[in-house]
C-alpha cells in the first residue's frame, strides 16, 4: 500500500514538472533523476544498487565502443552484471543454510536476510543494461549520456514490472521526435491505465480469492483443474494488468513503451505462445542468449533440444531462485524442441502438412497448447 501511494504521489508531481520543463533533453534528464530519487524512496538499497550500476555500464560502454579490445570490455561487462544479478537473486535461495551456520556459530539468525537482499526491479535494468552494452558491442547501438541512460534503466513507470523495452526505440522517441505535450496522451494513457487496473484488481485478484478458496486439502481431479485454469487466468491477467499500467503511465509522459502481451492463450503452439507472452522478456530471450547460443554449433541435436531447454531454463531462473522456476523453464525448453521437431515432420510430410492447415486441427492446437501452458503453471504454485 506504502509503495502504492508513493507511485500515485510521485506520478502526480513527476508528471506537471515534466510538462512545464521548456524541452525534450531537460525533460529526459529530470525523469531520469526523478526515477532514481522515486526507488531510492521506495528501496534505499535498490537506488544505490542503481546509481553505481548505471555509473558501471556508462563507463563500460564507452571502453566497448572505443577500445579496440571491444570483445574483452564487452565480456567482462556482462559478466559483472550477471553476477551482481546472481549474488542478490540466489543468495536468498541459500536463506536456510546461512540461518543455520550462523546460528551453530554466533546463536543469533540473520533475520530478513533475503528480504535485505533482493532489491527491486534488479532484474529488470540488469537485462535492459546487458542489452544496451550488447547492441554497442553488436554496433547496433552507440553509447549516450550517462543522463539518457539513466532514464533508459530507472524510468520508474516501467522499473519494477517491466516491459524490458531497447535502448534503441526509447532513444528514437527522446532524441528523433519532439515530444511536444497532446490531449491524446491522457486520454491514451488513462485508458490504457484503467484496463490494467481492472485486470489486475478484478480480474486477477477475484480469481486469486477463488483458486485460494478450493486449494490445499484433499481436492477432487475437477476441483484440482478449476484451480489451476483459474490460476492460469490469474496469472496472466496478473501479469498483463501490471504491463498495461506500466504502459498507459509511460503514455502520460508521451511515450510509447513496447506491447509484452498478445492474446498469449489464443495461440496454436508454444513457439506463438512466447511471441506474444511477456514479449520483451521473449524477444530479450531469444537475442541474447538463444541465438548466440545456436552460433555454438550447427550440430542438430545441440540446436534442436540443448539451446532451447538451456535458453528456457535460463529464463526460469530470471523469473524466481528457487529450483522450480528453473524446471518451469526447462519444460517450456522441452516443449519448444518437441515443438521444432513436429515442424520438421511437417515439412517432409505434405499430408499433414495440410491436415493440420484446417480450422478443427487449429482449434484443437490451440486447446492443446493452452493445456501445455496451463499444466506448467504446477510449478509457479
Amino acid at each position: 500500500m506504502r509503495l502504492l501511494f508513493l507511485f500515485i504521489s510521485f506520478l502526480v508531481g513527476a508528471l506537471v514538472i515534466y510538462w512545464t520543463l521548456p524541452n525534450q533533453k531537460s525533460r529526459t534528464v529530470f525523469l531520469g533523476l526523478a526515477s532514481l530519487i522515486f526507488i531510492l524512496l521506495a528501496d534505499k538499497l535498490a537506488g544505490r544498487i542503481v546509481a553505481v550500476l548505471t555509473v558501471y555500464t556508462y563507463f563500460f560502454s564507452v571502453l566497448i565502443e572505443n577500445s579496440k579490445h571491444k570483445s574483452f570490455y564487452h565480456h567482462i561487462s556482462v559478466a559483472g552484471i550477471v553476477v551482481l544479478l546472481a549474488f542478490f537473486k540466489y543468495i536468498g535461495f541459500l536463506d536456510d543454510y546461512i540461518h543455520s551456520v550462523t546460528g551453530f556459530f554466533l546463536n543469533s539468525q540473520a533475520h530478513a536476510f533475503e528480504k535485505i537482499l533482493m532489491p527491486l526491479g534488479l532484474s529488470y535494468i540488469t537485462f535492459r543494461y546487458i542489452s544496451y552494452l550488447t547492441d554497442i558491442y553488436w554496433g547496433i547501438n552507440r553509447k549516450t549520456d550517462i543522463y539518457t541512460l539513466l532514464f533508459y534503466g530507472a524510468l520508474f513507470t516501467t522499473f519494477l514490472s517491466g516491459p524490458i523495452d531497447r535502448f534503441e526505440r526509447i532513444e528514437r522517441q527522446i532524441k528523433t521526435f519532439r515530444i511536444n505535450f497532446a490531449p491524446a496522451f491522457v486520454y491514451e494513457g488513462f485508458e490504457r491505465i484503467a484496463f490494467g487496473m481492472f485486470k489486475k484488481f478484478v480480474i486477477a485478484d477475484w480469481t486469486g480469492y477463488l483458486v485460494n478458496s478450493i486449494s490445499g486439502g484433499s481436492n477432487t481431479f475437477a476441483e484440482k483443474a478449476i484451480m489451476l485454469f483459474g490460476f492460469s487466468i490469474q496469472l496472466y491477467m496478473d501479469f498483463a494488468g501490471y504491463s498495461d499500467i506500466a504502459i498507459g503511465t509511460s503514455r502520460l509522459f508521451g511515450l510509447r513503451i513496447m506491447e509484452n502481451f498478445d492474446s498469449p492463450y489464443t495461440k496454436p503452439n508454444i513457439s506463438q505462445f512466447w511471441r506474444s507472452w511477456h514479449i520483451s522478456l521473449s524477444d530479450w530471450i531469444r537475442d541474447y542468449i538463444f541465438f548466440p547460443l545456436g552460433k555454438i554449433s550447427g550440430n542438430k541435436i545441440w540446436l534442436l533440444v540443448f539451446v532451447p531447454v538451456i535458453s528456457m531454463g535460463i529464463c526460469g531462473m530470471w523469473h524466481g531462485s528457487e529450483m522450480k522456476f528453473a524446471v518451469w523453464g526447462m519444460y517450456h525448453g522441452a516443449g519448444l524442441s518437441v515443438y521444432q521437431l513436429w515442424s520438421l515432420y511437417k515439412k517432409k510430410n505434405k499430408s499433414m502438412k495440410a491436415v493440420t492447415e484446417t480450422g478443427w486441427f487449429n482449434a484443437f492446437a490451440v486447446l492443446l497448447t493452452f493445456a501445455f501452458v496451463t499444466f506448467g503453471w504446477i510449478f509457479f504454485r
